[in-house]
């Protein structure tokens, strides 16, 4: 069926056609010179028999009946194998050779005349061929002086047209069959890259790998072209959109995740607070209870609008929100404003600090998601640490960026909970962290502006502590 099919293809009719016009070409050739070879066969007789027989003619004008028949008889006798009649004008027979039949349409060969003057031959007499036992006979007639010459000549033109018919049968099969060869290359040569433009096409249709066609210096090797370059642009497309769909999905399930967890996380605050209000509307709390109470309440109303305010952050950066233009930042002066709020807690820890950043160091960055950063990952290092520990922050300038390194001392982070560390309102330890008024958005915030600013970093175990570094660029 498949070979079926591909021999119906563009190879199958470029070769028919192909094949069809040669056997048109070489038939109409054939017959064309086989009756002219015929033609010119017979001709070659007829003038070979009147050339044999015009002299006789000329030489019998003004003779008499009776010396016709002497000068012929004796001319038999000379010629055997000829066979010719003399008649008068008048149909009498004055000399017919042994065996000359005169054919049944003689009235065909009657009006002919030849007329000698000279040696110049006027119009050439009429003949027809009779076929007596397989064997073809030409009869002429000439005309005379009072008589007229029938000439019967055995048609050995049969037997050379034969022989030249089947010569030329020879030469033109030979000549179809180099034809048919020629025709097949061609078709094939023509259907060839047309069956390859054909199969990638189908294949491209299935979106399967396709190799990139040969360079070729024409129509079909330009559509190859065009088609394998559509088909690129459209694997790249198809590419694009599968990622922008993967991220939009992944987008989707954060945002819906994220509102949940958001919903749930100012839940708590609230009821805490409503608890507290309800009590004191009904009496359940005193009079005197009251300013411990709304004291109470306060701190609650402030982590709740500390995690408002955190949540707000994080959505403008989910929005992915254009950032700022990077600007020239030195190093260490971000620090310290950085840590000048912090201050107060590094010491009612007791922690130390130890800072080793050039004074003059700087980057390009975004001041504001910098701070930001930095702030976040700071305050993670002072409350993740106890009291005494150490924190240390490194500053050193590489090849092609600056590796900035906070490193808390005394703290480790299980290997199992590190992947989680980013994930919205992720708690390692829920009550410690409750307690102490953790959103568990700071991380979430530090890695959202960290992709705004396309800075990479890790947080890892390290030398008995939790080791933060990122990559700033270079100024």
């Amino acid at each position: 069926m498949e070979i079926k099919k591909s021999f119906l293809g563009i190879f199958g009719k470029v070769f028919l056609y192909t094949v069809l016009i040669l056997l048109v070409v070489i038939g109409g050739m054939f017959l064309f010179f086989s009756n002219q070879i015929r033609s010119a066969v017979t001709i070659t007789q007829q003038r070979q028999t009147t050339d044999v027989f015009a002299p006789i003619v000329s030489q019998l004008e003004g003779k008499s009946h009776d010396e016709i028949i002497a000068f012929v008889t004796e001319f038999h006798e000379e010629n055997r194998s000829l066979h010719f009649r003399f008649e008068t004008d008048d149909g009498e027979v004055l000399f017919e050779t042994p065996g000359f039949q005169m054919p049944d349409n003689r009235g065909n060969i009657e009006p002919g005349r030849f007329v000698m003057r000279g040696n110049t031959l006027g119009n050439m007499p009429n003949f027809t061929t009779r076929n007596t036992n397989g064997d073809q006979t030409l009869y002429l007639s000439m005309l005379g002086d009072g008589f007229v010459l029938y000439i019967a000549s055995s048609f050995t033109g049969e037997t050379v047209y034969g022989e030249i018919v089947r010569t030329a049968i020879i030469f033109f099969g030979l000549t179809l069959l180099i034809g048919l060869i020629a025709a097949f290359l061609f078709a094939r040569r023509i259907a060839k890259p047309i069956q390859k433009v054909s199969a990638d096409t189908r294949a491209m249709s299935k979106l399967l790998p396709v190799a990139k066609p040969r360079d070729r210096a024409d129509e079909i090797g330009q559509l190859a072209g065009d088609v394998y370059v559509m088909y690129d642009r459209l694997k790249d497309t198809i590419h694009q959109l599968e990622i922008e769909i993967e991220r939009v999905k992944t987008m989707e399930e954060n945002q819906r995740y994220f509102f949940s967890a958001a919903s749930h996380e100012l839940k708590t605050p609230i009821a805490a607070a409503g608890a507290i209000f309800e009590g004191m509307l009904s009496d359940v709390i005193t009079l005197d209870e009251y300013p411990q109470y709304l004291r109470e309440g306060m701190k609650l109303i402030k982590e709740q609008n500390k995690l408002v305010s955190e949540i707000l952050e994080l959505v403008k950066l989910n929005g992915q929100l254009p950032a700022q233009e990077t600007e020239r930042l030195n190093l260490r002066n971000c620090i310290d404003g950085v840590l000048e709020p912090l201050a107060p807690l590094i010491e009612a820890r007791t922690q130390t600090l130890a800072i080793n950043v050039a004074e003059d160091m700087l980057c390009k960055l975004n001041s504001r998601l910098f701070s930001k950063v930095l702030s976040n990952i700071l305050l993670n290092a002072t409350q993740n640490s106890p009291h005494g520990a150490e924190i240390h922050i490194i500053a050193q300038e590489e090849r092609e960026h600056t590796c900035l390194r906070v490193w808390n001392s005394d703290a480790s982070i299980p290997n199992h909970i590190m992947p989680k560390l980013c994930e919205p309102f992720y708690r390692a330890d829920e009550a410690r962290t409750s307690s102490e008024g953790r959103s568990g958005l700071g991380l979430t915030i530090v890695k959202k502006a960290m992709d705004l600013m396309e800075i990479d970093f890790e947080i890892k175990n390290q030398n008995g502590g939790v080791l933060f570094q990122m990559h700033i660029p270079i100024e």
